[in-house]
């Protein structure tokens, strides 16, 4: 298990003649990722999520060691890994397309990489007795600090220390050996009892359906026991039923081994069942950090708002203005709706100065209430899902739709008038520029990043 320290990491790629056009007309950003700044911790599992395009499954192949990094450092456990290589990073991946061998079975999948794999033993005399040699890092530290020293007194003890070294053979002479049959037969079997595919063992690909494929798939990362499992969109080619079950599998799995889990999806569903923690990214950069429940009550911005939830958050266009204890909302089609500082966030004070400001309202539609007041509205279209109705209305006097989602069935059609309110304290009100929330844990969370 290691942790996973991300510094100011960016990349870039080589552009063609028009993507450079777009960047030095200011259109597109060079980097795939940017100033990506990120510390997870050993044994947890995180999740990039954000549209196709976002810089997720850059940041994981980077972290894989699939991607050269073009700025920043990055760290597994305590060592500096920008440039040591993907073999020797003690990494697992599983991709969205399985990669298995189709000509060999489940066992020879699972084992094929321990068998090409070398790992350090301690090489011992015909006796069995242990080798001993120099301490050859300590002799290319002190060769280094040697070459660095300025004045002769700072060499001499150097050159002391590194003549005892040169002769003192205390450390065990390793060697580079592959797995015996029998360690490789004892790791899968485990693995595939983890799993439950010990029966998939003497079949092949082609004769497994899509989750035991993905879960052989899992099985020959396993058996490596790496320090850290990279997981890119594993789920993407599954129906939505199977998708359901491998989501619980796969956190069955992280919760067994307790090793450090970075799970790339484009799913926000997956996101808010599988993390620990979630990162939401755009445009290669981070736009928010925090667990489920913290990115789904507290949106950093409206894209993160919009985002994650499903349906969708409703938004409006308003105006704000606050008036003693209250504030005043013009919604779209002229209408005030005025609620009680009370029952909302702190908002920040640059908001709530008196002068009319131009926001975002968002709320999402499990918030909003029919009854008998409210904002009037026109029944647009009613979604029934079984243990929840989708109700899209249109907002009267203007074009604007949204949704409204209730638990139980609703006997709501097309046509049908309704008055809609909403509770304030789950109403996020965004700055209309900046696309940022105005409630105070805005600030902090700023505050935080520096």
């Amino acid at each position: 298990m290691a942790s996973i320290l991300l510094k100011h990491i960016y990349k870039e790629y080589t552009h063609s003649k028009k993507e450079a056009k777009k960047i030095n007309e200011g259109d597109l950003s060079p980097f795939a990722v940017r100033d990506f700044n990120l510390e997870i911790k050993d044994g947890e599992f995180v999740v990039l999520v954000g549209p196709s395009g976002c810089g997720k499954s850059t940041t994981l192949r980077m972290i894989a060691g699939l991607e050269d990094i073009t700025g920043g450092e990055l760290y597994i456990g305590d060592v500096y890994s920008n440039n040591i290589d993907a073999s020797k990073r003690n990494i697992a991946m599983v991709f969205q397309n399985y990669a298995l061998y189709p000509h060999m079975n489940s066992y020879q999948n699972m084992s094929y990489g321990l068998k090409l794999r070398k790992i350090p033993k301690v090489a011992l005399d015909k006796e069995h007795h242990v080798i001993y040699t120099v301490d050859k890092d300590r002799i290319k530290l002190l060769k280094k600090q040697i070459k660095e020293a300025k004045t002769p007194e700072e060499v001499e003890p150097l050159v002391k220390e590194l003549e005892k070294v040169e002769n003192d053979k205390c450390v065990p002479k390793m060697k580079m050996v592959h797995y015996s049959k029998e360690e490789i037969d004892e790791r899968v079997q485990k693995a595939a009892e983890i799993l439950d595919i010990k029966h998939l063992l003497d079949r092949k690909p082609s004769d497994m359906s899509g989750g035991q494929r993905q879960r052989v798939a899992l099985g020959r990362a396993l058996v490596r026991d790496p320090k850290v499992f990279l997981l890119d969109e594993p789920l993407s080619n599954l129906d939505a039923k199977l998708r359901a079950s491998m989501r619980s599998e796969i956190v069955k799995l992280h919760k067994r081994v307790k090793t450090t889990f970075v799970y790339v999806t484009h799913d926000q569903v997956e996101a808010m069942t599988m993390g620990d923690r979630i990162v939401v990214m755009k445009d290669g950069i981070i736009q928010q950090v925090g667990s489920p429940s913290e990115i789904y009550d507290n949106p950093m911005n409206t894209f993160v708002a919009g985002f994650i939830g499903t349906p969708q958050m409703n938004f409006f266009d308003v105006k704000l203005i606050a008036k003693a204890k209250e504030v005043v909302i013009t919604l779209p089609n002229n209408k005030e709706v005025s609620i009680s500082l009370k029952d909302l966030r702190d908002i920040q004070d640059e908001y709530i100065s008196g002068e009319e400001k131009e926001l975002t309202l968002g709320i999402r539609g499990e918030h909003l209430v029919l009854g008998d007041k409210g904002i009037d509205a026109t029944v647009s279209f009613v979604e029934i899902l079984g243990n929840t109705t989708n109700i899209l209305c249109k907002l009267d006097g203007s074009e604007i739709e949204f949704n409204v989602t209730v638990q139980e069935r609703s006997e709501l059609t097309s046509g049908d008038k309704v008055k809609v309110s909403f509770l304030g304290k789950n109403v996020h009100l965004f700055d209309k520029e900046t696309g940022k929330t105005i409630y105070k844990y805005g600030l902090e969370e700023v505050k935080d990043e520096k």
